[in-house]
């Protein structure tokens, strides 16, 4: 959907503040940090993309700048790109945004720390009021008329206490009939139990990752079974290995569970990038060229090799816990049978 950067009223009301606050910061020799935002769109619907404006003045005082990230603007937003051009006045950033939410009112009041030292100002980042429009053309339609109840035969009974008799009769002659055949035999010896080998996430990982681009020749003409393949593969992986529920989590929530798992954050960059991909394919009707699904696949790759330095260890504490798991449970089966 191609942005109109200059033909809502509120974009235009945004370049005029920028105007006025740069004159009034060049007026001054300790101007205060303030912050403008705006948006290139009056409506949204679920799935559309929008332009995100936002204005800081008196940053050049700072030694750096934290800006809003894919954790603030979520759920109701994902990140597609940013940008941030700096002048001798403050920094201009663009977002380029795709709106999933329902009902929703305004881009919500976000924060921009300027750190100096060891301290960190917090600027406040104005909402954005919009207007929301479903994608329901006729939400008033009539509901479908009710089918008719049949009457159904209650008593079941006389049909269920003949069936049991009968039921028990045969069980009762069978049993009688394999004790005729079957001789008596001394009971054997249960075999003793074996360790489980460990199966390595990281292994599985990468044969899934060759399974699905060999099946996939030509990844843009299944656009939506392939991403969707491709992003359980990694959902999967972190599940195993990280120990929260990835296959059933959001893109937002999944991100929120690796930080707080102290993932790399080159593994949290290339999946937040992945999975906002596959988002836009399955929920917002995205139909990537064969240019994008090469990318996102070479994207895969690059973060499978991430994930294999950086999780070394991870792995290793997990195989060390299964082998003493399975070791104390083949011991305990093997003194049962000895018993």
């Amino acid at each position: 959907m191609p942005n109109r950067p200059f033909s809502s009223p509120r974009l235009l009301l945004m370049l005029i503040a920028f105007s006025v606050a740069s004159v009034w910061a060049g007026a001054g020799t300790a101007a205060a940090q303030r912050a403008v935002s705006a948006i290139d769109r009056d409506t949204l619907r679920t799935g559309d993309r929008l332009t995100y404006h936002v204005r800081i003045e008196g940053v050049e005082r700072f030694n750096a700048v934290v800006y809003p990230d894919s954790a603030d603007f979520a759920p109701d937003f994902l990140i597609r790109t940013r940008q941030v051009d700096r002048d001798g006045r403050g920094d201009t950033l663009t977002y380029e945004l795709v709106y999933f939410g329902v009902d929703g009112e305004a881009v919500p009041e976000l924060q921009a720390g300027l750190v100096r030292g060891s301290d960190t100002l917090w600027v406040a980042i104005p909402e954005v009021p919009f207007g929301y429009r479903s994608r329901v053309e006729d939400p008033d339609a009539d509901m479908r008329p009710l089918k008719p109840i049949f009457p159904f035969f209650r008593s079941w009974w006389p049909f269920i206490l003949p069936g049991l008799v009968l039921a028990a009769i045969a069980a009762w002659l069978m049993y009688r009939y394999r004790r005729m055949l079957t001789p008596e035999t001394k009971p054997v010896a249960k075999p003793v139990v074996r360790m489980e080998p460990f199966r390595n996430p990281i292994d599985d990982l990468r044969r899934e990752l060759d399974r699905i681009q060999y099946a996939y020749g030509e990844p843009h003409r299944l656009p939506k079974q392939f991403y969707t393949e491709l992003g359980d593969a990694f959902r999967s992986y972190f599940e195993r290995a990280y120990h929260f529920p990835a296959l059933e989590s959001t893109t937002w929530e999944l991100i929120r569970d690796l930080k707080s798992n102290r993932a790399d954050e080159e593994v949290v960059e290339l999946t937040s990038l992945i999975l906002q991909e596959a988002d836009l394919v399955k929920f917002a009707k995205y139909e990537p060229n064969e240019a994008d699904c090469n990318n996102v696949m070479n994207s895969a790759r690059s973060l499978f090799a991430r994930i294999s330095e950086s999780d070394r260890y991870r792995i290793a504490v997990l195989r060390k816990k299964h082998d003493e798991v399975q070791k104390e449970k083949v011991s305990e089966d093997n003194d049962y049978d000895l018993g």
